[in-house]
């Protein structure tokens, strides 16, 4: 098994290990270029690279994967076709030892038929753009989330943590960018081959293009698909194909609503964000100069890169991450993670020492949900942890984001 002496740490390291142990085919989903093949090919001892293996592959799939050693990746394998699903169908039915087979993808099919072949058969996990600790080697590392479920929560005190610089928000989450000096050039690169995607199934690349864009200059809005068909200039129909790809391919990543029957009146819109805030603030035109004279779009950005560095943590422990919002806006909290029957709340605030005041939403939710509630934090870009209520937190976002 090869293991690349650059190597970064990522969050699903582990968690993709342990699903290797416990089912026969494991699918690794995300983005393009998020860095599945680098980190399948590490637990692989035989390797299927399509499209340069596709050729010799089909000529008779069955005989070709059962010739070789396991684990076996196959990487990019939907350019095989979703017939290859039975075909891995067949091979661990007859043989279902844990860990034969990882698939890895960053297009979904957009449909597999009437049924999926590996339904009971398979464990999917999705890899996601980079966090600021895995960026800086410290993917390996105990998460935030992990300590606060665990009931470890950090000290308090005055300079706990380093500050937070906006211009964090500019870094690129995908392994290929996260040295480039400028990675505008990249991410516009990127986005012209997602619309280039949308041409080969038929759709107009150029207005995907534009619906991207309406997309990042919407990250952290709670607001309706005619919001956005409408700002980019499609129609519903187009929006929903639109919508459909992004999705399939990993590049929106809308947070849900949360629905409680102990909440009334709540909205049902997702939050509205791309999978990386870098990738948001070069499609909306903006830089970490710009928001330094524009509080409010700072905060919505500042909030997307809060939720680019929890998603992976909440993967890991099998949580789920939503947001409230009450229909008409009185009430809003910027995040939920619900693990089993536990919460935790999160508001987000640009700012280096956030009051009693930037806590009310989450006092509010604890009144509304009782213990519940496990904690909840408001965070922020400065360097101190101290009590804003009870089990309410002001919480230094570089402790997070697992970057101080």
């Amino acid at each position: 098994m090869n293991q690349g002496p650059r190597y970064l740490p990522r969050h699903i390291d582990e968690p993709l290990a342990k699903a290797m142990r416990t089912a026969p085919v494991v699918i690794l989903d995300g983005p393009r270029g998020a860095g599945k093949t680098t980190t399948a090919a590490r637990l692989a001892a035989s390797i299927v690279m399509l499209p340069r293996d596709q050729e010799q592959l089909l000529v008779d799939p069955e005989s070709y994967l059962r010739a070789l050693t396991p684990p076996i990746l196959l990487d990019e394998w939907q350019l095989a076709g979703t017939e290859l699903l039975w075909t891995v169908k067949r091979i661990v039915d007859d043989d279902p030892t844990p860990g034969r087979l990882l698939l890895t993808g960053s297009v979904e099919p957009a449909a597999y038929g009437p049924t999926h072949p590996l339904t009971g058969r398979a464990v999917r996990l999705v890899m996601r753009p980079m966090t600021t600790a895995e960026l800086d080697g410290n993917g390996a590392a105990r998460t935030f989330l992990g300590d606060v479920l665990a009931g470890q929560l950090p000290p308090l005190g005055s300079g706990v943590a380093e500050g937070f610089d906006l211009r964090q928000l500019g870094r690129a989450g995908f392994p290929a960018a996260r040295d480039l000096p400028d990675a505008r050039l990249f991410f516009d690169a990127y986005a012209s081959l997602i619309s280039q995607r949308a041409g080969d199934e038929g759709r107009d690349g150029t207005r995907l293009l534009r619906a991207m864009r309406v997309l990042a200059t919407l990250t952290a809005q709670a607001v309706p698909d005619q919001r956005i068909w409408e700002a980019a200039d499609v129609n519903k129909a187009t929006w929903r194909h639109y919508d459909d790809l992004l999705t399939r391919t990993h590049l929106a990543a809308p947070i849900p609503a949360f629905e409680s029957n102990r909440l009334t009146r709540l909205t049902a819109y997702p939050k509205r964000h791309l999978a990386d805030t870098a990738m948001a603030l070069a499609l909306s035109g903006l830089t970490a100069e710009d928001l330094k004279t524009d509080p409010s779009t700072a905060g919505r950005y500042l909030e997307s890169f809060v939720m680019q560095q929890l998603r992976p943590q909440v993967d890991a422990v099998g949580g789920a991450l939503m947001h409230v919002r009450t229909g008409a806006g009185a009430r809003e909290v910027d995040a939920v993670v619900e693990v089993g029957p536990t919460l935790v709340g999160i508001e987000v605030k640009l700012g280096p020492r956030p009051t009693q005041a930037d806590a009310r939403p989450l006092g509010w939710l604890r009144e509304q949900l009782g213990d519940r509630l496990a904690h909840g934090f408001v965070v922020h870009t400065g360097r101190d942890c101290y009590p804003l209520g009870e089990r309410l937190l002001a919480m230094p976002l570089s402790l997070v984001a697992g970057c101080g």
